[in-house]
């Protein structure tokens, strides 16, 4: 399949829409994204561009239209947006997908996920190439939809554990239907094992926390009882009755904190996993001609924090720094000097090794 004209022109237009959304221009961004998937799925239809170069261009595409909306305060059109451009909810790249559905569970707005993710997670089936297989197969270049159909066990996993840890446990606390999930789902049995354990963890950690609040509003209500039976309200019964009322974010707090070491990591996932601080610089692609090099934004920030730390330094150290290496070259050379002077001031004699030292005459009496 041969290079077409029109490549450069679109990683132009990505490039574009990348500085639009570091650039704060976030409606410029959506257009220009879907501007670059309607051309790329113009050039699917007519064959004139490798495919793998055109998933590449469309999930670039992808990520800058879901990370604009989000900045736009208009999360509830992501996915129609990403059906649009992929030909269904399964058919999104993984990346893409579980950006998109963490941003929709951070903003507060995943009410509508449970149907998305059902469809997603619905559409893959294991087969005995140890593989997951789009069922929707038959969506290719051919007719416009550049989509991925294969898809690794470690990556269905992925997008299963953030539905049943993540979203239905611990945002919508409906770890009961989770694992009723899970034992129905078509997982390999390890991963089927991996999830039940998180997920029976979590349903204990919150069981725990349930019985200790109980057990504290039992104790607060005897303490009111008797406060009340002396006619006087303690300002620690105030205090308690304050911290007794359980709010979203408490609730979360103690549950993160009761909960095993390894289920953390996925609990969590909302908020660590894509910081906001970062969204803007999600990548940063450098390109060399046919080339390119896409840089992960942690190690881009360590890298632009390490190079203005070393000028930082030198900038207040110079002088500094300057003095001590000239007073170490002004030692070394005055060393140096010296040791040459004393080498061709000191007269040798070659024969001073054989020649007898000369008596000196004796007095006669």
């Amino acid at each position: 399949m041969g290079t077409s004209a029109q490549e450069p022109n679109l990683w132009k237009q990505i490039d574009d829409a990348e500085h639009y959304l570091v650039s704060g221009l976030f409606e410029q961004a959506v257009s220009t994204a879907l501007s670059v998937s309607s051309q790329v799925h113009s050039a699917a239809m007519e064959n004139s561009c490798d495919h793998d170069e055109l998933l590449e261009m469309l999930e670039l595409a992808g990520m800058v239209l879901v990370q604009a909306l989000k900045e736009l305060k208009r999360t509830s059109e992501m996915f129609i947006q990403l059906k649009t451009i992929y030909g269904s909810v399964a058919s999104i790249p993984l990346k893409i997908f579980i950006t998109g559905a963490t941003m929709h569970m951070a903003g507060g707005s995943g009410s509508d996920l449970r149907p998305i993710f059902d469809e997603y997670l619905a559409k893959w089936r294991y087969t005995d190439d140890q593989v997951y297989v789009l069922d929707e197969g038959k969506n290719s270049s051919s007719n416009g939809l550049v989509v991925t159909s294969v898809m690794s066990p470690e990556q269905y996993f992925e997008v299963a554990e953030l539905y049943t840890v993540t979203f239905l446990s611990v945002v919508s606390h409906e770890t009961a239907t989770a694992i009723s999930w899970t034992e129905k789902a078509e997982l390999t049995e390890q991963d089927r094992q991996d999830l039940l354990r998180k997920l029976h963890a979590l349903q204990s950690a919150a069981n725990k926390k349930s019985t200790n609040q109980g057990a504290k509003l039992s104790e607060s209500a005897e303490r009111n009882l008797s406060t009340s039976q002396n006619g006087s309200i303690s300002p620690a019964h105030e205090d308690a009755t304050k911290s007794s009322a359980p709010t979203h974010n408490g609730n979360i707090q103690g549950l993160r904190k009761a909960l095993p070491k390894s289920i953390q990591p996925s609990f969590q996932r909302v908020t660590n996993q894509f910081d906001p601080l970062f969204w803007w610089f999600h990548s940063f692609r450098i390109k060399f001609g046919k080339v390119h090099v896409v840089l992960p934004s942690g190690k881009v920030m360590f890298l632009f924090s390490l190079l203005f730390s070393t000028l930082y330094i030198l900038r207040r150290k110079g002088a500094a720094l300057k003095r001590t290496a000239f007073q170490q070259i002004s030692s070394l050379r005055r060393g140096f000097l010296d040791a040459l002077q004393l080498a061709f001031s000191t007269q040798i004699n070659p024969l001073a090794a054989v020649q007898q030292v000369p008596q000196a005459p004796r007095a006669s009496w």
